[in-house]
């Protein structure tokens, strides 16, 4: 698997996708899980500090002994009730905590201990009962708050490490992946342009193909080599070459032939040769020792290319 290029790309796009979609999700997940978070404090907050400004108007109107008061209270009370039974609605606090909140915080049956206030005959004793209950669901919802916001706390912190745990094998994956792939495809193909830069390959030579190349890369500088082989085998320069020099000697040794009958006539029978027979034998000579020069000087062209 790690020997192919192709696969090595391959699974590089799918990690690095699988991590843009990760992100995505877990992002959405923590902007929801920040919101609730942020949606329950607030809810508690006001919570706490509605109870504690109602629990301040009880005690100051049984201090007065002004129980008129109370009832316009009541109102107040309920609708504090009914913020608290919007934390039920938050999947995010676990469901023991809104058994024990439903168990210590009855607000409920503190509007009925203020509406039976009115007709107690003793409110001395109704008053100290109202007084100990109000300050018995304080003391809770203070408990509540502290635990609900520590345990969402915690719950997203953990789902943080979660992600970046998540994100940290991702990471580690790819960059493995991106390591092999720059190993398999990215330095083979340095090596083969450093030799094609240097000349170290050539149709004579052919290319050096790394060990640690893909397979992709290795049957493609197989298949170049076998195409400069085969250019090599089927090259018809050599047999050019063979035929100009062939045609070169066997033209110059026929000049030579030319030359030597024309030498040895105009040395054996100088006095039968008239003038202008004598120039024109001189000629032939002449003209085949250009003739030789030229062919030499083509083979010798020939050579170079």
């Amino acid at each position: 698997m790690f020997k192919s290029v192709k696969s090595l790309l391959y699974l590089s796009f799918l990690i690095i996708g699988m991590s843009l979609f990760l992100v995505i999700v877990l992002g959405g997940r923590q902007y929801l899980l920040n919101n609730q978070y942020t949606e329950i404090s607030s809810l508690s907050e006001r919570t706490l500090f509605g109870f504690g400004t109602i629990r301040d108007q009880v005690t100051e109107a049984l201090i007065s002994s002004n129980y008129n008061e109370l009832k316009a209270i009541i109102p107040d009370l309920e609708q504090l009730n009914t913020l608290v039974s919007k934390l039920y609605d938050y999947q995010l606090i676990p469901a023991q905590y809104k058994l024990a909140m439903a168990d210590t915080i009855d607000l409920s049956g503190l509007v009925i201990g203020l509406r039976r206030l009115e007709l107690a005959e003793s409110k001395k004793t109704a008053s100290l009962e109202l007084q100990r209950e109000m300050r018995r669901i304080g003391e809770n919802l203070i408990k509540v708050d502290r635990i609900i916001t520590s345990h969402i706390r915690d719950s997203v912190i953990g789902f943080q490490l979660s992600v970046i745990g998540t994100m940290g094998i991702l990471i580690s994956c790819a960059s493995f992946v991106l390591i092999v792939l720059y190993k398999r495809g990215v330095l083979p193909l340095l090596e083969l342009s450093r030799q094609a830069e240097t000349k170290e390959a050539g149709p004579d030579q052919g290319f050096d193909c790394p060990h640690e190349a893909g397979t992709e890369l290795q049957t493609l500088v197989d298949s170049l080599n076998s195409m400069l082989a085969e250019r090599r085998s089927s090259d018809p320069g050599d047999a050019d070459h063979d035929l100009l020099s062939q045609t070169v000697n066997d033209t110059t040794n026929n000049l030579n032939v030319v030359m030597n009958y024309a030498e040895l006539l105009l040395e054996s029978d100088s006095e039968g040769l008239s003038a202008e027979q004598r120039e024109m034998v001189g000629r032939i000579v002449a003209s085949g020792e250009r003739i030789s020069e030229q062919w030499q000087r083509i083979s010798r062209e020939f050579d170079h290319l």
